[in-house]
C-alpha cells in the first residue's frame, strides 16, 4: 500500500544546506596531493585514469600514450574503470589531466547519495510522526556527511565512495517498491544494487542480504518466488557483476578469491580476530554510534527493519571471510557508514520524540548539542585535511624520476607499490616485495627463499631502487646482498640506485 510522505519546507531547506556543507567540507584543501588517505590505492586509479585520457586523445604524443598504457598495465585490474572512465572524461572536459577533479567527482557522487539516505530515513521513520522523521534523518544524515572517516574517505579517488552511494539509492528505492510495488521501483532497486556489485564485488555481501530480507518482509518467500518484479529485479542486480567478474575478468577474480580470501580465513577462526575488529571500527566509526546503531535495528519498524538486518548480516559476512582486509584497510568499512547512519534514524526518531515533549527551552538545548556535535566533527575533518602538506612529496618523486637512467629496466624497493614514482616521475619498475608482502607469502605456503626470489626478480633487470630505506632496514638480507656485490650508481638523499649489470653476483656465494 502506498504511504504518504511529505516533506515539509524547513526540512527541504535544511536537507539543501547540509548536502551543500556536506560537499563544501569535502572540497577542502582540494589541490593538494592525494597522499592523504590510501595513496597506494588513489594513485592506482589516478594511473588508470591517465591512460584513459590519453587515449580520448587522438591527437596525443603516440609515445605518451604508450607510455601510460604500460603504467597502467602494471597496475592489477581489480574492478571496471567506471569511475576512473568518468575521470578521464572530466579531464577532456577541463582541457588538461587535473587529479584533484577527481575529488570533485568523487564528493558529489557521495552527496547525491547523502540525498537518498535522508529521503529513506525521513519516509521509513514515519509512523512515528513526520516531524520526527524529518529531524531523525537529518540528524542521521548528520552522520554521514560529517563524520571525519567519512569525509576523508568519501572524497579519496578509488571505487568504495560510489558503490556506497549506489548502496543507498538501492536501498531507497527497495523501501520505495514495498510501499508501492511498482515496476519502476523494483528496475531502479535492482540496476542500482547491480550497478554498486559492478563498481566493486563486495558489494554484493549487502546488496544480496538487503535485498532478500527487505523483499521477504514485504512478501514473502511464496509470494516471492512468483513475482516477476522480484526476478527483474534480482536478475538486473546478479548478472553485470556475474558477466565482469566471472567472465571478463574471471582469472583475476579466481586468484583474488584464492589470495585474499581463500588463504587468509584460517585468521577468523581466532576469536581474538572479533575483538581487534570491533576495536579498528570504532576508533574511526564511533563506538557508541555503532552500537547505537545496533540498538536502532531493534527500535526499526517492519521492511526497514529487516533490510537493517540484511544490511548488517551482508557486513557480519563479509568481514569474517576478508579478515585481512577487515584489519587492515579502513576504507573497506566503507559502507559500514551507510549502515550506521540508517541504523541511528529510528534511535534519533525515539530521541527527538521524547525531546519534542519537553518545554521550548529544553528543546532548543537539545538543538544546540546537536548542533554543536556536528560542528565539532565537521571542524575535527577539516582540520585533518588541512593539516599536512604533501607538495614535498610531489617533488621528491618528480626528482627521483628526473634522475633515473633513460634505458634499462629497473626494479625496486619503493614503497605504495611505486605508484608515487609511475604517476608522479613518470618512471616504470617492477617491483621487488616489502617485508608485509614477504610475511603474506608465508601465510600463503610461497617460495620465501631469498637466493630463489631475488634470482627470480632480478633476470633481466639493469638496476635496483631504494627509496624505502627502514623496509631495506628490516630485509637485512637483502641489504647485506646489495652493498657487497653491486657498486652505487645514485646515492641521493633518499634514494639510492644500485647497477646490477656492473655488479659480481657470484662472489662471496658458495
Amino acid at each position: 500500500m502506498k504511504i504518504s510522505f511529505r516533506q515539509a519546507n524547513w526540512a527541504r531547506a535544511l536537507l539543501a544546506v547540509m548536502l551543500l556543507a556536506g560537499f563544501g567540507l569535502r572540497m577542502v584543501d582540494l589541490q593538494d596531493a592525494p597522499f592523504d588517505f590510501h595513496p597506494t590505492r588513489q594513485l592506482r586509479d589516478a594511473l588508470v585514469a591517465r591512460s584513459l585520457y590519453y587515449e580520448m586523445q587522438p591527437s596525443a604524443d603516440a609515445a605518451i600514450q604508450d607510455y601510460a598504457l604500460s603504467m597502467r598495465n602494471q597496475v592489477s585490474e581489480l574492478e571496471p574503470p567506471i569511475l576512473e572512465w568518468l575521470v578521464a572524461a572530466s579531464y577532456v572536459a577541463a582541457g588538461g589531466e587535473q587529479l584533484w577533479l577527481a575529488r570533485v567527482l568523487v564528493a558529489l557522487l557521495w552527496v547525491l547519495g547523502a540525498w537518498a539516505v535522508y529521503e529513506l530515513a525521513a519516509r521509513a521513520n514515519s509512523g512515528l510522526g513526520v516531524r520526527e522523521a524529518e529531524w531523525a534523518a537529518l540528524l542521521a544524515l548528520g552522520y554521514y556527511l560529517v563524520l571525519p572517516f567519512s569525509v576523508i574517505a568519501s572524497r579519496s579517488f578509488q571505487p568504495d565512495p560510489l558503490m556506497v552511494s549506489l548502496m543507498a539509492l538501492a536501498a531507497y528505492a527497495l523501501w520505495r517498491w514495498a510501499e508501492e510495488r511498482g515496476w519502476r521501483w523494483a528496475l531502479i532497486a535492482g540496476a542500482a544494487a547491480g550497478l554498486a556489485v559492478l563498481v566493486k564485488a563486495v558489494a554484493v555481501y549487502f546488496m544480496a542480504g538487503m535485498l532478500v530480507a527487505g523483499v521477504l518482509a514485504t512478501i514473502g518467500w511464496r509470494a516471492a518466488l512468483r513475482h516477476r518484479q522480484v526476478w527483474a529485479m534480482a536478475a538486473l542486480a546478479i548478472l553485470p557483476g556475474m558477466v565482469y567478474y566471472l567472465g571478463a575478468i574471471g582469472g583475476n577474480t579466481g586468484s583474488y578469491v584464492q589470495n585474499w580470501i581463500v588463504a587468509f580465513l584460517p585468521l577468523a577462526y581466532e576469536p581474538g580476530f572479533y575483538v581487534r575488529w570491533l576495536s579498528f571500527v570504532g576508533d574511526f566509526l564511533g563506538m557508541a554510534a555503532l552500537f547505537a546503531g545496533l540498538a536502532g535495528v531493534v527500535l526499526g519498524r517492519g521492511v526497514y527493519r529487516w533490510m537493517l538486518v540484511g544490511l548488517w548480516a551482508g557486513y557480519a559476512l563479509y568481514g569474517a571471510t576478508l579478515p585481512h582486509q577487515t584489519l587492515t584497510h579502513n576504507y573497506y568499512h566503507l559502507p559500514l557508514v551507510l549502515i550506521v547512519a540508517l541504523s541511528l534514524a529510528p534511535v534519533f526518531a525515539a530521541l527527538v520524540g521524547a525531546v519534542h515533549a519537553q518545554s521550548r527551552p529544553w528543546r532548543w538545548v537539545f538543538a544546540f548539542i546537536a548542533l554543536a556535535a556536528l560542528a565539532f566533527n565537521g571542524w575535527i575533518a577539516r582540520n585533518t585535511l588541512v593539516a599536512s602538506d604533501y607538495a614535498a612529496e610531489v617533488e621528491y618523486w618528480q626528482a627521483v624520476g628526473a634522475a633515473l637512467p633513460e634505458e634499462g629496466r629497473i626494479i625496486g624497493l619503493v614503497g605504495q607499490y611505486g605508484h608515487p614514482l609511475r604517476y608522479y616521475g613518470w618512471r616504470n619498475l617492477s617491483l621487488w616485495p616489502v617485508t608485509s608482502e614477504l610475511r603474506l607469502a608465508e601465510l600463503r605456503g610461497n617460495e620465501t627463499d631469498f637466493d630463489a626470489i631475488f634470482a627470480m626478480r632480478t633476470t633481466g633487470m639493469d638496476y635496483f631502487l631504494v627509496t624505502s630505506f627502514n623496509q631495506l632496514e628490516q630485509q637485512s638480507q637483502l641489504s647485506q646482498y646489495l652493498y657487497a656485490h653491486y657498486p652505487l650508481l645514485l646515492d641521493a638523499p633518499g634514494y639510492q640506485l644500485f647497477d646490477l649489470g656492473a655488479g659480481n653476483p657470484a662472489e662471496g656465494e658458495g
